[in-house]
């Protein structure tokens, strides 16, 4: 087995126990785990790699969320991120989630998407690093000009959601959802996206990183900003108009210009 094909659970051995257990995930249901095979199927999968820290039973995940549990899928054309929609999500099925992700690839956004069915997404797999571990480690000459780098990198990309007029939705607590990896963050998870509603992502990520997230305090000092009431007033600026202009001066107050 190749590194990039590690060990796998094959597809007709996961309507057994212990796996059905994670594809039908919370309510087991073997009619449901036969439908779940036979999509893996249709979108080339293999098998499944059961490692990660997160835990349903014995067998490792990568992560669980309210909609899904995401694990390693092995394919014929190497390993992937799958996430496989939760029995008890509040939503019937990941298209959705599908359809926007795909139109946020197309302009440099979130994680690329393979393929869908109408209770699984494949994706590409990230060994990554939540945001605050990378702050965290920030230390010595140069961090602040990485930190601004990556502020500013993670404030473009919502930028560009705004413009679309997608909505993440979730961005409050980028904890969640931006990770880094490759050298780059992230934006995950666009499960709660929505083009139906005034797109915010600017305003909630600059909320989080300078002002009430984990990371602000940190962020804050590494990059010199002292001045939180100038940041609230630029923002509702921007969040009345989300113009460039806007946006601009937002910037050269954050000192990212």
């Amino acid at each position: 087995m190749s590194a990039t094909q590690p060990a796998y659970t094959k597809l007709e051995q996961l309507t057994r126990t212990p796996y059905i257990q994670v594809i039908t995930y919370p309510k087991v249901s073997l009619r449901s785990a036969k439908s779940r095979v036979k999509q893996l199927q249709s979108v080339g999968v293999v098998g499944l790699s059961f490692q990660g820290r997160a835990k349903i039973g014995s067998l490792g995940i990568l992560g669980l969320g309210t909609v899904g549990v995401v694990v390693r899928a092995v394919t014929r054309t190497g390993v992937m991120a799958l996430k496989i929609r939760r029995t008890d999500a509040n939503r019937s099925s990941m298209e959705e989630e599908f359809r926007v992700t795909t139109m946020v690839n197309r302009i440099g956004v979130g994680i690329p998407v393979y393929g869908c069915t109408r209770d699984l997404m494949l994706m590409k797999l990230l060994e990554y690093q939540e945001l605050y571990d990378w702050f965290g480690e920030l230390k010595g000459p140069g961090s602040r000009a990485d930190a601004r780098l990556m502020v500013h990198s993670i404030l473009n990309q919502c930028r560009k959601l705004d413009i679309l007029g997608v909505d993440h939705g979730q961005l409050s607590d980028l904890r969640k959802h931006v990770v880094i990896a490759e050298g780059r963050p992230w934006i995950v998870d666009f499960e709660s996206a929505a083009t139906s509603r005034r797109a915010k992502n600017v305003t909630t990520a600059t909320q989080y990183l300078f002002v009430g997230g984990r990371v602000a305090p940190r962020v804050r000092k590494i990059l010199g900003i002292r001045e939180l009431p100038g940041i609230l007033g630029l923002l509702r600026n921007y969040k009345r108009d989300l113009s460039d202009y806007s946006y601009s001066k937002l910037l050269e107050m954050l000192k990212l210009a």
